[in-house]
């Protein structure tokens, strides 16, 4: 992103290259390419438009930023994150969980209607996926209840370089469900 600025003041945020018209002259949006150099930009008031600090997973923090900093160079604008509390986002992944059930429920609940309509068995191997999906869904809840703070709860929600080592298909804990007998993967 870049900035055009007049001294300290912020004028315009430009998201997006675009041709403009600074002082009466009209530029194209190759301004914002590599055919300017920063310093030539620099001199008809338009520099880079900086971030410090990243957005983070709002299931974990929220993220505030500070109002636009203008120095001689660049703009820009500090993030800061602050923790969400570790109930709630406890209980987040708790609805997570619980829904990720029911949408694979939803799938194979026209076995248990059917049964109960005219006594059709459920297959066998229906049956034990969905014990196995309730027992999968009670593991995860024990281990969302057992993280102490929010690192330990976020370590559950990402695939690290070593998983992949081990398992080029690895998945992060918390997206680690039984798969369907019926479809060979998830």
């Amino acid at each position: 992103m870049w900035a055009r600025i007049s001294g300290n003041q912020l004028l315009e945020i430009i998201r997006v290259p675009k041709g403009m018209k600074i002082n009466g002259v009209q530029y194209p949006k190759t301004i914002f390419t590599d055919a300017w150099t920063d310093e030539e930009r620099k001199a008809i008031g338009i520099v880079p438009y900086k971030y410090i600090g990243n957005m983070v997973n709002t299931m974990f923090y929220t993220t505030s930023e500070g109002p636009p900093v203008v120095l001689e160079d660049k703009v820009t604008v500090i993030r800061t994150t602050t923790p969400i509390e570790l109930a709630d986002i406890k209980a987040t992944m708790k609805n997570q969980i619980n829904a990720v059930l029911a949408a694979w429920f939803g799938e194979t609940d026209w076995y248990f209607i059917r049964k109960a309509d005219n006594g059709t068995p459920v297959p066998d191997d229906i049956a034990k996926w969905r014990n196995d999906l309730r027992a999968r869904a009670l593991v995860l809840e024990a281990a969302v209840d057992s993280k102490k703070n929010v690192a330990g709860l976020e370590a559950m929600t990402v695939v690290t370089p070593e998983m992949l080592e081990d398992n080029i298909e690895a998945v992060a804990e918390i997206n680690d469900w039984p798969v369907n007998p019926r479809e060979g993967g998830v």
